[in-house]
C-alpha cells in the first residue's frame, strides 16, 4: 500500500491529512516534487561549476518572484494532496506503506543524498522527523479523532545509511483517555537502526 491511501482524518479542513482535490497543482505536480527531491540530492552531492551555481540562482529566484504572487491559505495550498506521493511534501523522503490498519503500519522508505549527515549516515535530526510522521499516521488512523505531539523519545541504535533501502514497523501500544502511546523501529535489513516512542493527545472539538 503507498502513502497515496487515505490514512488520514475526512472531513477537517484544517487538518493537514484531508484529501485534496486530485487536480490541484496540476498533472504535473506528482513529477514537480519528484524533480525536486532530485534537485536536493544532486546539489548536496555535486560540486557545481560558478557559472551553473550562478545560472540556478537566477532561476530559482525567477521561479520564487513567480510563485509569491500565487500564495494562499493553508488549506488551499497543493502540500497534501493524497495521491501524489510524499503528498507532495519534499521536506522527508517518499514513504511507502506495505501494509496498515487500526493497531500496525509496516513500510520503506529510502533517504537520499539530501540527507547526509557524513560518513554515509542520514542526519540524526532527519531520523525524529521520519519517525514523527508514521507514528502521527498511526495516531490518527482508524477513524481516530486527530491528535498532536506531545513527545518523541528516539533511540539511535545504529548508524542509519543514505542511500539504501529501510524498511519500519509502528504499532499502536495503547490509549488512556486523550493519551495514545505509539512505538516504531527503523531498520536496515535486520540491523535495528533506531526505534521511537511517541506520546500523542487527541485533540478536544473545535481545536486544531
Amino acid at each position: 500500500m503507498a502513502e497515496t491511501s487515505d490514512l488520514g482524518v475526512r472531513g477537517n479542513p484544517n487538518w493537514n491529512l484531508t484529501p485534496l482535490p486530485a487536480d490541484r497543482g496540476g498533472p504535473d505536480l506528482p513529477r514537480l516534487a519528484e524533480a525536486l527531491r532530485e534537485f536536493n540530492d544532486l546539489m548536496t552531492g555535486s560540486v557545481a561549476p560558478p557559472e551553473l551555481t550562478k545560472e540556478m540562482l537566477r532561476q530559482i529566484e525567477l521561479f520564487n518572484a513567480e510563485l509569491r504572487a500565487h500564495q494562499v491559505p493553508e488549506s488551499e495550498q497543493i502540500v497534501g494532496r493524497l495521491d501524489v506521493p510524499g503528498r507532495a511534501q519534499t521536506l522527508i523522503p517518499v514513504i511507502r506503506f506495505d501494509s496498515s490498519g487500526p493497531d500496525h503500519m509496516r513500510g520503506r522508505i529510502r533517504f537520499g543524498r539530501y540527507y547526509l549527515g557524513r560518513n554515509g549516515a542520514v542526519y540524526g535530526g532527519a531520523i525524529p522527523l521520519f519517525f514523527d510522521s508514521v507514528l502521527g499516521r498511526m495516531s490518527n488512523s482508524g477513524g481516530r479523532v486527530p491528535a498532536r505531539t506531545a513527545y518523541l523519545h528516539v533511540d539511535y541504535r545504529s548508524v542509519t545509511p543514505v542511500e539504501a533501502d529501510l524498511r519500519f514497523e509502528v504499532s499502536f501500544l495503547r490509549e488512556e483517555g486523550r493519551k495514545r502511546f505509539i512505538k516504531g523501529a527503523l531498520y536496515h535489513g535486520e540491523t535495528l537502526c533506531a526505534e521511537a516512542e511517541g506520546l500523542f493527545i487527541a485533540l478536544r472539538a473545535g481545536q486544531q
